[in-house]
This record gives structure tokens, C-alpha cells and sequence, in this order.
């Protein structure tokens, strides 16, 4: 199933799972991560959604072409790439296959792989999205949160994260009007946008001293 007709990516749930994807594997290679480029990866297939040459879930979203894309930063930065290379890798693989499926091999197969097909309107993959956005909020208070509360050259980098947050949000209304299902997807998303915007506001004063 193609969601050509979205305008916008539901973004908490794609932060959870590039954040714990991100993580797991730079906790194994023993590597540092940085959060604002690890949140930037784990939304940047849905980049379709602004480019009109391409469709919703199709060519961004394959196993080649992130691979493909990875190359040089693995020969650049080696293991130290490999994080964001999970979180992008959770976007198709864990997001998008369990809600309504991805072109995972495109070019050489246009065909559509997915698993139960879980309507991303629905009460239930908003609930799903918000028990995540709870557990990754619980971690993050014990382990990761202050590097979001001073100045970094890479904050800026948070306008993408933050874009992705906003757009749902305010048009998420005319798709549920007022429901469950809209409190349970704000509420998260007021959250990250405060983080972020208060993340990006510090470096730009940082910068402006």
C-alpha cells in the first residue's frame, strides 16, 4: 500500500526506534553518537515527502539506495557511521514495514514489502507510537537529555527533526478532529518540539556571543 497522498511523516515513533537502533549498535562498536545527526538519520527517507520526483516510501526508503548513500561516510568515518546507519535502516525496516510497507529493494524490484499493515491514522499505531515515545522518555531522563541542554555545533541540524514534528501536528487535526488519538500524538510532539527548538536557540546564542 502507497501513502503518495501524505503530506507528512509521523515522526515520534521514527525517533524512538533510530534513537534505540542508533544506540544499540554504537553501545556494541564502541563508538560515540551524536543525537541531533542520530534524530536527523532516523526521519531523513521520508525527504520524498518534499521531493515531487519521487513517491512516498519508494526509492528513499530502500535498503540499496540507503546503503549506496552510506558508502562514503563508512569510508570516511568507518565504525563511527555505523549508528546512523541503524537508525536510517529503522525507518524502512521497523516504521514503515509494519504500516503499510516500503519498495526495501528498490531499483531491482519494484515490489512492495510489508507486515500487517497497521493504518498509521488509527488508535492503535498512535498508541503504539506514544508507549514508545514514554519508554525512549524514561531512558533518555537517565542517560541522554542534558546533550540536548548545551551548545553544539551540530543543533541546528534539529530544524529537520523539528520540521518533521511540526507538520503532523498542526494538520493532524482535520484527520482525527479532536480525539484520543490526536492528544496521544501531541503530547509527545509538544515535547520534542520544545527540546528541540530550546537545543537550536542555545547554539544560535552560543554562536551570537
Amino acid at each position: 500500500m502507497c501513502y503518495c497522498g501524505e503530506l507528512w511523516t509521523f515522526a515520534v515513533g521514527h525517533f524512538v526506534l533510530g534513537y534505540f537502533s542508533g544506540k544499540a549498535s554504537s553501545t556494541v562498536l564502541k563508538v560515540n553518537i551524536n543525537l541531533p545527526l542520530l534524530f536527523a538519520a532516523s526521519i531523513l527517507p521520508d525527504v520524498d515527502l518534499f521531493l515531487r520526483l519521487l513517491y512516498h516510501r519508494g526509492p528513499s526508503h530502500s535498503l540499496i539506495t540507503i546503503t549506496v548513500l552510506m558508502v562514503p561516510f563508512f569510508l570516511v568515518y568507518r565504525k563511527a557511521a555505523f549508528p546512523y546507519f541503524a537508525a536510517l535502516l529503522s525507518h524502512s525496516l521497523i516504521g514503515d514495514f509494519f504500516t503499510g510497507g516500503v519498495e526495501l529493494l528498490w531499483p531491482i524490484s519494484t515490489n512492495w514489502y510489508g507486515a500487517l499493515n497497521i493504518d498509521m491514522m488509527s488508535l492503535t499505531n498512535v498508541s503504539i507510537e506514544f508507549v514508545l515515545f514514554i519508554v525512549f522518555l524514561a531512558v533518555m531522563l537517565k542517560t541522554g537529555l542534558q546533550s540536548f541542554l548545551q551548545p553544539h555545533t551540530h543543533n541546528m541540524i534539529l530544524f529537520l527533526p523539528l520540521l518533521a514534528v511540526l507538520g503532523p501536528m498542526l494538520s493532524m487535526q482535520r484527520e482525527f478532529g479532536f480525539s484520543i488519538s490526536l492528544l496521544l500524538y501531541v503530547s509527545p510532539s509538544l515535547f520534542y518540539s520544545a527540546l528541540f527548538s530550546y537545543s537550536m536557540i542555545i547554539e544560535f546564542r552560543n554562536n551570537s556571543k
